[in-house]
């Protein structure tokens, strides 16, 4: 009786063969099977520091997670009845110049992150507000002069 071999070709990349009837999954299939189960049970955190002061340090911190263990982390120190979903700290800082002004961190939980050209405005915006209820000079343009630098921005287009 003749039984013909399976000898495979193309790339990894192909769509699976068939042999005998029998759906026989390449490799690449099985990779790409693989990773989607691994990234769909992780979470993320996005961090952004705003605002650069004349002492170093920075206005504002935004942490938005999926994670409640960061929250829970960043927020031990609050004091909270039930699950802690949020929250702000602040502390005092002097500028060189003798100026008190308030550093302020506001963590929250999020059950979908933002685009990260989203994170970013919200995170420049904020970085106003604090700014403007404080008697300072506005820092946060220091750094990014206000242009969005997030990997979206390629996608926008500048309106003259």
């Amino acid at each position: 009786m003749y039984v013909r071999r399976y000898i495979p070709s193309g790339t990894l990349l192909a769509f699976p063969d068939t042999v005998r009837g029998v759906l026989r999954p390449s490799f690449a299939t099985l990779a790409l099977v693989a990773l989607g189960i691994a990234l769909a049970g992780c979470v993320s955190t996005r961090i952004a520091e705003v605002g650069t002061l004349p002492n170093g340090e920075r206005l504002i911190t935004l942490v938005v997670s999926e994670n409640r263990r960061v929250v829970d982390r960043e927020c031990q120190d609050v004091p909270a009845l039930g699950p802690v979903l949020g929250c702000q700290t602040s502390r005092a800082l002097e500028l060189p110049n003798g100026h008190a002004v308030r550093a302020v961190k506001i963590v929250r939980y999020t059950d979908t992150l933002p685009s990260r050209m989203a994170f970013e405005i919200d995170a420049h915006e904020l970085c106003h507000a604090i700014a403007a209820v404080q008697s300072i000079e506005d820092p946060c343009h220091g750094v990014d002069h206000g242009i969005v630098e997030s990997w979206a921005l390629p996608r926008l287009q500048r309106v003259p």
